[in-house]
């Protein structure tokens, strides 16, 4: 009798598993969970150059995490091609600064810094090889005193995040910040 009760509630407990939606990962695997939407309006409009500039100034909530605005980033690359929006039409430039800076670190530095590697690596390096360009602002390098830190070889160094958000803003990007 008690085995039946168990199998039972194994059944129920899976099919209540089965019916729920499933986050998924379609392009950038290593974070940005996103789920189908069946029912949304499509507004996307495949033929139009996206053009997102987005703002990373958090830290992460503990050093073993990813940064939560980070994986927000990967998230707006997966909806967008998810949406039919074509990769070339879709240019993203991340800006780095203030408690977001420690993101950027190489893993030996951030090893050296929080005792683990970075745990922001393998996201970092799938976004920028799907075309996402990351930039650290030089004046929270210099102002945490982190310019001489070993860093991720695929984040460029600008002169400050402020020059570069009026920079692009003034040439058509759209700003987001999580």
């Amino acid at each position: 009798m008690r085995t039946s009760f168990y199998s039972l509630l194994a059944v129920f407990f899976f099919i209540s598993i089965a019916g729920q939606a499933q986050k998924k990962y379609p392009f950038i695997k290593s974070g940005g969970s996103m789920f189908d939407v069946p029912e949304a309006e499509p507004i996307a409009d495949k033929q139009m150059k996206y053009k997102v500039l987005y703002e990373i100034s958090k830290g992460a909530d503990k050093p073993d995490s990813v940064n939560a605005t980070l994986d927000k980033l990967a998230r707006l690359v997966n909806l967008h091609l998810s949406a039919g929006i074509p990769r070339q039409n879709l240019e993203v430039v991340a800006i780095v600064h203030f408690l977001g800076t420690p993101l950027i670190l190489s893993d030996e530095a951030y090893q050296k810094k929080f005792g683990m590697p970075n745990p922001n690596t393998a996201l970092i390096n799938e976004l920028t090889a799907n075309g996402v360009k990351i930039y650290i602002c030089g004046q929270s390098l210099y102002m945490r005193k982190m310019e001489k830190e070993p860093r991720n070889p695929n984040i460029k160094v600008t002169l400050s995040a402020m020059l570069l958000m009026t920079t692009l803003q003034s040439k058509g990007y759209v700003m987001v910040i999580p």
